[in-house]
């Protein structure tokens, strides 16, 4: 269920936090799946929880900033989760899989949609071993707190493991690209917007509703999260991946092209390693064609932010707080860009502790006193 050629090379006082997963050729990875039956291996659900909170809490501060709000088997889940996206993330864009190619990605993606199936279709839980031992028991424990989690929660499903897995199969492109908005919008709902529904079931939904109706603002809440990431990270994308994630039609109508972002990413590279910057941001961070383009992807968030607002009601009173907070905190994100005179190519914006305490007065009045 781990990606195993994924190096996951966090590193936590010191000492690695973070297993290094990896296959070696013609070998396989043992899938240990948690026995959910009352004589579970508790200390080793406790390990892989742990291990799930660690990576959670190195991969995004925001998120798990907002799960720290939630009561303590709910965030383990969650961390569970978001455990296994961020190591399937890693599958295609870790250090690792870049410089390897494509090819073995692919078939890696592949063969953990197998692995997702099996551990779906395991009804009570049970260990279970689909390739060879690794060299260490580590490579494992994500996958221990993840089918853990699918085994104690109902009414959670395959397929929006699966629509994820679509997603990253469209960043194995040599050139990701987007015609248009619809299309950005489906990776958004394939990377993103899947988590909601992964998650719902966890969460729990108030009552009167129920996870069909919450399915719509939950995905829109995903969308709206990952619009965030994208405008934040225009020049680290085109930087470090060579990747842009505008649409294609919304930069011609505003004049800016894939190559004026990538020349733009580069130019502040060089600025930052000493280079002349007399041409630093000139062509494309001054022009008004970008600041109106980045602009309007942070309209399209915020619309996004706005339908999902409706789910709220819809959710648990126990979740309504930490799904608000990040929301929240991911949102201040957009207004970071604008007050940054919309650079995001040379400057990356962030929240800081304080400020994300500063949003939980705001967000408590609506999660206890919503109507």
């Amino acid at each position: 269920l781990v990606p195993p050629c994924a190096p996951l090379s966090k590193r936590h006082r010191g000492s690695l936090a973070i297993c290094v997963v990896r296959r070696a050729p013609g070998r396989g990875v043992r899938v240990v799946i948690a026995n959910a039956s009352s004589n579970a291996d508790t200390s080793r659900l406790d390990r892989a929880f742990a291990f799930a909170e660690e990576y959670t809490k190195h991969s995004s501060a925001t998120f798990y900033f907002a799960t720290r709000l939630m009561n303590l088997d709910t965030r383990r889940k969650v961390w569970a989760i978001y455990a296994w996206c961020r190591a399937l993330d890693e599958t295609v864009d870790g250090i690792e899989a870049r410089n390897a190619g494509s090819a073995p990605a692919a078939m890696e993606l592949r063969a953990i949609e197998t692995r997702l199936k099996t551990v779906f279709d395991d009804e009570n839980g049970t260990t279970t071993e689909i390739f060879t031992p690794p060299a260490s028991d580590d490579t494992s424990l994500i996958s221990t707190a993840l089918a853990h989690t699918v085994a104690t929660t109902p009414g959670m499903t395959v397929a929006p493991f699966l629509d994820m897995i679509a997603g990253m199969r469209q960043d194995l492109d040599d050139q990701v690209t987007f015609p248009d908005w619809p299309s950005l919008r489906l990776y958004c709902y394939r990377v993103a917007g899947t988590v909601g529904l992964m998650t719902l079931p966890v969460l729990g939904i108030a009552e009167g509703y129920t996870i069909t109706d919450a399915t719509g603002p939950g995905v829109d809440l995903g969308i709206a999260l990952q619009l965030c990431n994208i405008v934040r990270d225009v020049g680290e994308d085109a930087r470090t991946r060579g990747r842009v994630y505008l649409p294609n039609d919304l930069m011609r109508k505003h004049g800016v092209t894939r190559q004026d972002i990538l020349k733009g990413a580069h130019q502040s590279s060089s600025i930052a390693a000493g280079a002349d910057s007399t041409q630093s941001q000139s062509s494309l961070v001054n022009s008004q064609g970008y600041k109106d383009l980045v602009e309007e992807m942070i309209q399209l968030a915020e619309f996004h932010f706005d339908r999902a607002a409706s789910g709220t009601k819809m959710l648990a009173p126990a979740a309504r707080l930490p799904v608000l907070a990040a929301a929240e905190m991911y949102g201040a994100l957009l207004q970071k860009v604008r007050d940054a005179k919309y650079d995001n190519v040379t400057k990356r914006a962030y929240t800081t502790t304080l400020e994300k305490f500063g949003v939980l007065p705001k967000v408590m009045q609506k999660a206890f006193w919503f109507t």
